[in-house]
């Protein structure tokens, strides 16, 4: 009798998920955050996911954002597998539904494009749909794909060790415009605790991705975020983007590595970019630095800087006869100092030194000069003849 009341607050709880077989006009707003917990994302699956695929994934995730929580207890089993009712227009970036025109039905109206920019964008971004065997395909690969090998997730059994199979989603159905995918209860759970870790990102960006391999770099990348460096083997880095047929590295850059990090900087709040690194000649790993684009300018500066202070180690290293042949090349193609100024700027190895840092920082962009760089620089090398004002600007 303890047990009743137990069991009928679980039912209650589960009974929530019967909202995502209402009508699509019913159904509740899309987050704009999807949160994708640990557990299935690091789940294996036999075959590889396509772009839709993850995008139905992200779709079924974001409505069960309200539900997400960091606290086991509050996620029980559902009575019953949910079942999601996904326009198909869900499925695309709102910037793709507002310029092609997608119809609920998932049939493409053909409007005039505004360049053959736009054309291969839109390409590349929508397929041959809004014909049953298109999705008919598409459920029978869904189905599929979603079979996972048990073995480690602690929600479907947090005691003892569970192993196994799984197929996340039994069921895809498509009707006039409306895919109905049901989920296993069992993965409910899991796809709603967040307490053992998850990624978060930017829903509508990661739809804008039109590549498998940009969408799987987006997610791991907003994962590392918080470290902004990310370095892999090169084999592993083939395995993880799906881009195994690649062997030659010269072929795997130029198909696969450029143009998904073209994708992720044009079109997420992600900026990326990368470095090689060599055994010898050959590369066998990649280094990874990534960043939100608003705080592009402000790692561009700190990377200059970086940058500088390599520069002036290798020239403070030069013998000080050197460094003076070198500063009055420099001095006499590109200032106007006068003689007596340059004489002066010679033979002080200090204000030699200081004129390297300012010419180097001038030419490497950490100086902005509204000036003559000589005009700037007069009043820092010989404080005696500053100015009381200055309408330059140093960073």
């Amino acid at each position: 009798m303890a047990e009743k009341p137990v069991l009928k607050d679980r039912a209650q709880i589960a009974k929530q998920f019967e909202l995502f077989a209402l009508e699509p006009s019913q159904l509740q707003k899309l987050a704009q955050y999807v949160q994708e917990p640990l557990e299935l994302l690091l789940a294996k699956t036999e075959k590889h996911l396509s772009i839709y695929d993850r995008r139905i994934y992200w779709t079924i995730l974001t409505k069960l954002a309200s539900f997400q929580t960091r606290h086991e207890e509050e996620v029980p089993v559902p009575m019953t597998n949910p079942v999601f009712l996904i326009p198909i227009r869900d499925l695309y970036p709102q910037f793709v539904r507002d310029q092609f025109d997608i119809s609920d039905s998932g049939e493409q109206a053909d409007p005039p494009l505004r360049s053959q920019a736009s054309r291969r964008r839109r390409g590349s971004l929508t397929a041959k749909i809004g014909t049953y065997s298109f999705f008919k395909s598409l459920a029978q690969d869904l189905v599929s794909k979603s079979v996972i090998n048990i073995d480690h997730m602690t929600t479907l059994d947090p005691k003892n060790r569970l192993v196994g199979t799984i197929a996340i989603f039994p069921s895809v159905f498509y009707r006039d415009g409306i895919l109905s995918v049901e989920v296993d209860r069992k993965v409910v759970p899991a796809m709603c605790m967040l307490g053992k870790g998850y990624t978060k990102f930017k829903r509508e960006e990661a739809l804008a991705l039109s590549r498998t391999a940009s969408q799987i770099l987006y997610v791991r990348l907003c994962r590392l975020l918080d470290f902004r460096i990310w370095r892999t083997g090169l084999d592993e880095l083939r395995v993880i983007l799906e881009a195994e047929s690649y062997a030659r590295y010269s072929n795997f850059k130029q198909k696969v590595l450029l143009p998904v990090i073209q994708e992720i900087n044009d079109y997420t709040d992600l900026f990326v970019s990368f470095s090689e690194v060599k055994e010898g000649k050959a590369v066998v790993k990649i280094e990874f630095t990534f960043y939100h684009q608003a705080e592009k300018p402000k790692q561009e500066l700190k990377q200059a800087r970086q940058k500088l202070d390599v520069e002036l180690d290798n020239i403070y290293a030069l013998p000080l006869a050197q460094r003076r042949m070198q500063v009055a090349d420099l001095i006499a193609k590109h200032y106007t100092f006068s003689a007596t100024q340059r004489q002066l700027i010679l033979e002080n190895e200090g204000k030699l030194n200081q004129f390297i840092e300012l010419h180097l920082k001038y030419i490497d962009g950490i100086i902005t000069i509204k000036t003559s760089p000589t005009r700037y620089m007069a009043p820092i090398l010989f404080p005696k003849a500053r100015q009381s004002s200055s309408t330059d600007r140093l960073f």
